[in-house]
């Protein structure tokens, strides 16, 4: 793996998630409402989607397949999962100190179904994963405690 993939497939979205947790929070605490926030979010989303197949044309799987099978359940995952976490903004008041490390746990989730799903274990240092995993649950737990 290269910088500019680790860069541009790694820190540059974690900078924008992390970023988009705030902007989460803001536009909860200014009074929206879970399903006007979904809605919101998802029609930027869409247009940023339909606005990039205008420009570059590409159009490849489109067509109902198996590949649309699939952003459609990312895209029903993905809105249940920040519906969540607006609730907890927003209903229970929890800080972003709280949530956000306890909500980027996920990508224990994602290695363990990329291990499974896609036979990724064959190239898995199984040391370096447990180590990462070990310091992934600590670092959450230590930081959504210090509030």
């Amino acid at each position: 793996m290269n910088a500019a993939g680790i860069l541009v497939g790694g820190v540059i979205p974690a900078l924008f998630l992390g970023l988009g947790t705030v902007l989460m929070r803001s536009s909860i605490a200014a009074g929206a409402s879970i399903p006007t926030y979904l809605a919101v979010i998802g029609t930027t989303i869409a247009l940023v989607g339909w606005g990039s197949l205008a420009i570059t044309g590409q159009t490849g799987g489109l067509q109902i397949s198996r590949a649309v099978g699939w952003a459609v359940a990312m895209g029903l995952t993905w809105s249940a999962a920040i519906a969540c976490i607006s609730y907890g903004f927003g209903v229970l008041k929890l800080p972003v100190a709280v949530v956000a490390p306890l909500t980027n746990a996920n990508s224990l989730v994602a290695v363990t179904i990329g291990v499974l799903a896609f036979g990724e274990w064959r190239s898995l240092h199984l040391p370096m994963t447990a180590s990462g995993t070990l310091l992934i649950c600590v670092g959450a737990t230590l930081v959504s405690l210090s509030i």
